[in-house]
This record gives C-alpha cells, sequence and structure tokens, in this order.
C-alpha cells in the first residue's frame, strides 16, 4: 500500500482530551482515512470513564496512563497494523555524551533510532509514549533531542522539556491496513467494553474505571492544597482534573450520537447520551479558568464543588447501566 504523507496535525483542547485517541486521530487523517477524535475515544473505551492513576504524583495527571490499551482492538476496527516497540535503556547524558564525542550511538540506541527512523521513512505512523501526552514523529534530525514531533496543541515545549520522543521507551509502529472487524462488530465489542468501563472495570489493574476519579477529587475538597505535590499551585491541578472529566463526558456524546447516526434499529441511544450530557451539564459549570481560581480559596465554593463530584460520580454509575442496557439491545438487534 502507498501512504501519501501529510503533515501530521494533532487538534483539541490539551486539558479536556486523551492524548493517545487524537494522536491516532491525526494519524488516520493524514494517511487520507478521516476519523474523529470522539469516534477513536470511544472505540477505545476512553470516552465513558475518565481514569484515575493514584500512583501518578501529581495531580493534574492523574488521567493521563493507560490510553492504550485498546490499540489492538483499535487496529482492526479502523485499519491499521501495529507493533509495539520498547526499550529499557534511558536516552540520558551519558548517551549523549558518546554519541557527541564519536558521532556513534550505543548498540541499544542505535538499533531503536534505526528502527523508528526506517518505520518513519516507509510511512508508518510513529507513535511515541512522550509525557505528559503521547506524540507522534514527524520528521528526524540528526541531533535526536531536536527530532520533529506533533502532540496535543500548546503542550509542544511542555513535552519537550519534560520527556521528548528522543526518551520515549515505548512507541507503536502504524501501518494502515483494511480493517478486520464490521463496524457492526467493533460498534457490539466496543459499547460492551464501553459499558464495563463505565461502571468501574477497566483494562488495568493497577488503573481506577467508572466512579473512582471523581470520589478522589471530592476527598481533596477540605484543603485549598488539592494536589500534595503542586502545594499552592493545586487550584489548577483541580481544573485540569474537571477540564478531563468534561472532555470525557462530551467525548461519550459525540460518539455515541455518532454511532447512533450509522445504525439502524430502534436502540436506546438516548438513554445513554441523556446520562452523559446530564454529567457534563454539571462539569461545565467549571469550565472557566479565571472565575475557577478566584473562588478556589473559598471553603463554601469547595463544598459545592465536592458536592458536584459526589453527584458526579452517582450519575457515573447511571450512565454504566445505561450503557449496559445498549450493549444488551445492540447484541440482541445483531442476533436477529
Amino acid at each position: 500500500m502507498t501512504i501519501v504523507r501529510e503533515r501530521i496535525c494533532v487538534e483539541g483542547d490539551p486539558n479536556q482530551i486523551d492524548s493517545f485517541a487524537a494522536c491516532l486521530a491525526a494519524v488516520l487523517n493524514a494517511w487520507g482515512s478521516p476519523v474523529s477524535y470522539n469516534w477513536v475515544a470511544g472505540l477505545g473505551g476512553t470516552a465513558f470513564s475518565p481514569v484515575l492513576d493514584e500512583g501518578e504524583d501529581c495531580m493534574a495527571w492523574w488521567m493521563e496512563a493507560g490510553s492504550d490499551a485498546r490499540v489492538g482492538f483499535l487496529g482492526r476496527a479502523l485499519g491499521f497494523s501495529v507493533e509495539r516497540v520498547t526499550r529499557e535503556e534511558v536516552w540520558d547524558d551519558p548517551a549523549r555524551a558518546v554519541y557527541a564525542e564519536t558521532g556513534l550511538l550505543p548498540e541499544p540506541h542505535e538499533l531503536h533510532f534505526a528502527r523508528l527512523r526506517a518505520a518513519f521513512d516507509r510511512g508508518d505512523g510513529v507513535l511515541l509514549r512522550t509525557w505528559p501526552a503521547w506524540s507522534l514523529l514527524d520528521g528526524w534530525d540528526r541531533d535526536l533531542d531536536q527530532l520533529p514531533f506533533a502532540t496535543l496543541p500548546g503542550f509542544e515545549d511542555l513535552v519537550a522539556r519534560i520527556w521528548g520522543p528522543s526518551q520515549a521507551q515505548l512507541v507503536y509502529l502504524l501501518y494502515p491496513v483494511c480493517p478486520s472487524l464490521s463496524l457492526e462488530r467493533s460498534l457490539e465489542i466496543a459499547i460492551r467494553f464501553g459499558a464495563r468501563v463505565a461502571r468501574g472495570r477497566g483494562p488495568n489493574p493497577n488503573l481506577r474505571y467508572g466512579p473512582a476519579l471523581y470520589r478522589a477529587a471530592a476527598s481533596r475538597m477540605d484543603t485549598s492544597v488539592f494536589c500534595t505535590t503542586c502545594g499552592d499551585h493545586g487550584d489548577s491541578c483541580a481544573h485540569r482534573t474537571l477540564m478531563r472529566m468534561l472532555g470525557t463526558q462530551r467525548s461519550a456524546i459525540g460518539f455515541l450520537e455518532e454511532a447512533q447516526a450509522v445504525t439502524e434499529g430502534a436502540l436506546p441511544w438516548e438513554s445513554a447520551i441523556v446520562a452523559f450530557e446530564a454529567m457534563a451539564a454539571v462539569t461545565a459549570d467549571y469550565c472557566g479558568w479565571q472565575a475557577f481560581q478566584e473562588a478556589w480559596p473559598d471553603a463554601e465554593f469547595r463544598d459545592t464543588v465536592r458536592e458536584d463530584l459526589s453527584r458526579l460520580a452517582t450519575l457515573q454509575l447511571e450512565a454504566g447501566r445505561a450503557m449496559a442496557g445498549l450493549a444488551a439491545a445492540y447484541e440482541r438487534e445483531l442476533a436477529l
């Protein structure tokens, strides 16, 4: 298959959307196979529940783990092969010094970067586990610390500074192929999986799903120090947590509306859509950063936020039940 390479463009609000799904959507669009972010997030399951990574020190990034768990299924549904590349060795100052002095890379790094360069040259999507957002390789440079890449808009400098492409120890090489799953089968699997995630049963035992993030955030509202790592700046961590919750809710609505539009039959799409709309209506009240920042020191304001987060935890379970009903109805429809 001949690939026409287009400039990679990752789109979306970096404080609301999942960077892995956004990067996959960018690759598919660059290949001329347009797909929405919501569709990728829905098929992958990340649309139906925010993730809680309790091992993450900074609470602004609680929500950034585990979104690649369904990459194999996404490839079968959307049409790409997946090759997983890992590297135990860290690209650090000693490795840089050897490269600068000799012009040669230490062997493990030489093999790694040669593999990435070959994949990029043949037109693969090179999806990198940079931090705090996933990125796509978008060019090559002999100075490996200057590798061109695309990530969520506004996060380029942050990623380059913290854990850029040269440091990525997990990479997925993606190549376009024909989907091996039909649309109907893909939706059946995705909705059934989404129902489990929405109710708190996700694919990674080290992460928590369903109402977990809402409850964890609510428990931090007794003090203005929401994030123990960031201290007095924890208001920004609290706000980003709420924004990622809102982005997840909105992507669930978007996916379900797209799925409803492409399927036939009297299925209970609306019950699931309405459930997530009810959640988004609550969370959207906290969108504005300036108003949130000004109100944050007020204990009564944080009490209101805590009450809304507890309400969202309940609504999340209601959304999970609606998703389970939708999954059962869709399976019956396909069986007819």
